[in-house]
């Protein structure tokens, strides 16, 4: 009861009490801690319950080693979770569906698509028959490595019925395909679950307006709003992210703020993607007080500011040749533990290269430990190695969220700043001196 609501110290009482009282805490409240603190992401828990049970003599059983795994893999901690099977495997102890299925959901996050496969062959030798979570693991692994073809060849088997077409897969249809940026695949597999009596659910829901909002379909994205609420869902804080984001990239740009003042008044609070959304529809129109006015409301709301954040800054400055105010926000960033990356440098030595000062290139290069004295020597050759070829060629893409989470992306902001016209940015915008009053 205590896990589920987060009273993590309450229900560590209750286990110090039962233990006070004469009682031994069985391998059921073992098995429960280790499940709820990986369903917390809390990884460091996770491993000093493991460690406690053993030396409370406890041997871990199938059970255990499933919670294990599936918690590791909540917190992100791939390795680990592999590690757990593998040493499930050397105590002799045989994998049942519950175990496959927590590995291949591991596998998903990261992408591991070929050894998802493995372990489904796997799976299939042992004769232990996939279910809808293992084919649905596989699909995210397939997404989340971009590999359209073969998401596309296991979605043909669930709609031809080679696969039980499962409420749980077409749900999953919806989600990777919106992920990956497949629109007529997402409404095919959204109108699909109508067709055979599914109702969605508010994921399934959010990953509609989420691809819209990237598309800038707007009355698309609305149509899908006035359905959830008929269907009794209440929008939530994904939702509103993804209307920021489509408001953000359009001409009505300051409707961004305006959805994160009615969330606020709602009683919704914003998360980092939130504030982040505003502030580059500000910065991508030269508006650089009203986004340095959101980013000052960002920090005293508690939401800390991100790379993204400060990279929005950074290379809005960069893009109307403001390259001291673009350095100050990264010398700002650096004193609040906000750590550049590569994107931050090279949005700079990009722009410099584009109003063709190499010569400034070269310097800021050479200097950029005076900016940041962390910054390694192998970090400096690959920022020169990228920013002097014909072309920057590693534009990223950048996830939040989950979350990405339904399906919320951001591109690099090289990407994003090369595409703005420079005309759109005033030239009175050098308010570099902003965020020394933040």
């Amino acid at each position: 009861m205590h896990g589920n609501r987060g009273r993590f110290l309450e229900m560590m009482k209750v286990v110090e009490d039962i233990q006070k009282c004469g009682c031994v805490p069985d391998i059921v409240t073992w098995n429960t801690l280790l499940a709820v603190f990986g369903q917390n992401g809390m990884d460091t828990e996770v491993s000093s319950v493991f460690k406690e049970m053993k030396r409370a003599g406890f041997i871990p059983e199938r059970d255990t080693f499933n919670t294990l795994i599936s918690a590791y893999s909540r917190c992100g901690s791939l390795d680990q979770a592999m590690n757990v099977y593998k040493s499930m495997l050397e105590a002799k102890i045989s994998p049942d569906l519950s175990t496959y299925n927590a590995v291949l959901a591991a596998l998903a996050r990261g992408g591991l698509w070929e050894q998802s496969e493995k372990i489904l062959e796997e799976m299939k030798n042992q004769l232990c028959k996939p279910n809808e979570c293992t084919y649905s693991s596989l699909l995210h692994a397939y997404a989340n490595r971009k590999q359209i073809e073969k998401m596309h060849v296991l979605g043909e088997k669930i709609y031809s019925y080679e696969i039980e077409p499962h409420a749980v897969l077409l749900k999953t249809l919806v989600l990777v395909n919106s992920k990956t940026d497949l629109l007529e695949e997402t409404k095919r597999a959204f109108l699909e679950m109508k067709a055979r009596g599914f109702s969605h659910d508010i994921n399934t829901l959010n990953a509609m307006v989420s691809i819209y909002g990237r598309r800038q379909m707007s009355m698309e994205a609305n149509e899908i709003i006035s359905f959830m609420k008929e269907s009794g869902f209440s929008p939530n804080l994904t939702t509103y992210n993804s209307l920021m984001y489509m408001y953000s990239r359009s001409s009505d740009f300051p409707k961004s703020e305006e959805i994160l003042r009615d969330i606020i008044s709602k009683g919704i609070k914003p998360d980092v993607i939130s504030y982040n959304t505003v502030i580059y529809g500000y910065c991508r129109n030269g508006k650089m007080k009203e986004a340095s006015r959101v980013l000052s409301e960002m920090r005293k709301s508690g939401v800390i500011p991100d790379v993204i954040t400060y990279n929005t800054f950074v290379a809005s400055y960069a893009a109307d040749e403001l390259f001291k105010e673009a350095i100050d926000v990264i010398k700002y960033m650096i004193k609040q533990g906000c750590k550049p990356n590569e994107s931050t440098y090279n949005s700079i030595v990009d722009w410099y290269c584009k109003f063709h000062y190499r010569d400034d290139a070269v310097s800021f290069i050479n200097n950029l430990r005076d900016i940041d004295p962390r910054v390694s020597k192998d970090e400096i050759g690959c920022i020169d190695a990228l920013s002097f070829g014909e072309k920057l060629k590693n534009l990223k893409i950048l996830g939040q969220h989950s979350a990405i989470s339904a399906g919320y992306a951001w591109i690099s902001v090289n990407s994003s700043w090369a595409n703005i016209n420079h005309a759109e940015f005033s030239p009175a915008m050098a308010v570099g001196s902003d965020f020394h009053n933040i």
